[in-house]
């Protein structure tokens, strides 16, 4: 449990500098291109950190047992996070509307993670990104500012088809790549993760 907290403490304190007001000052003193490369690498160790992290982790105490609803919420609200996630990417309507859509798209799908797991580990993972992106997105409304470019409905359509496109194949993969089946599990025993 210690690495996954480690590397949470990394990867969400590194994406937490803006939020804490010193993204400018550090990087005017490091010069944007250092700064660039040093964000980059730490972001790189703490995500490495919470996958392995993660992995040592499991299985790990089980806290609660969530109701099936969760689960199936989970299976539509995913596909929803992955598209306002690609939506973050291309000039649309919904980034322009949402404002931020990576940080909603975070929210979301840990928010929904969390309330379909019960283990320890998964409650600190999904748990620390849903404090940290709901923080993030409250402070970022409250500092305001809106696109240029009030979105087109080709970029909507691409968001729309490759976030959905993407949540097919991660759940496809899902117990390939997470050891939990997304597919076939509502009348089975509650998964140890998802």
């Amino acid at each position: 449990m210690g690495v996954l907290i480690v590397g949470l403490a990394i990867f969400l304190g590194v994406h937490s500098i803006r939020l804490v007001g010193l993204r400018g000052v550090v990087a005017r003193a490091m010069g944007e291109g250092m700064f660039a490369i040093l964000y980059s690498i730490l972001s790189a160790v703490g995500l490495a950190l919470i996958v392995y992290g993660h992995i040592l982790s499991h299985p790990s105490e089980t806290v609660w047992t969530p109701p099936a609803w969760t689960r199936t919420l989970a299976l539509f609200a995913i596909p929803v996070s992955l598209v306002l996630v690609v939506s973050a990417y291309v000039p649309s309507h919904i980034r322009a509307i949402v404002r931020h859509p990576m940080t909603l798209g975070i929210l979301v799908w840990s928010g929904t993670h969390l309330l379909a797991n019960g283990e320890l580990a998964n409650i600190v993972l999904f748990g620390s990104f849903a404090v940290w992106s709901l923080v993030t997105l409250i402070e970022a409304y409250v500092r305001g500012g809106e696109f240029e470019n009030p979105g087109t409905w080709r970029a909507d359509m691409t968001a729309v088809l490759v976030g959905l496109a993407f949540a097919a194949g991660l759940a496809w993969f899902h117990m390939q790549l997470f050891g939990v089946a997304v597919i076939g599990f509502a009348s089975e025993a509650p998964p140890p993760g998802i």
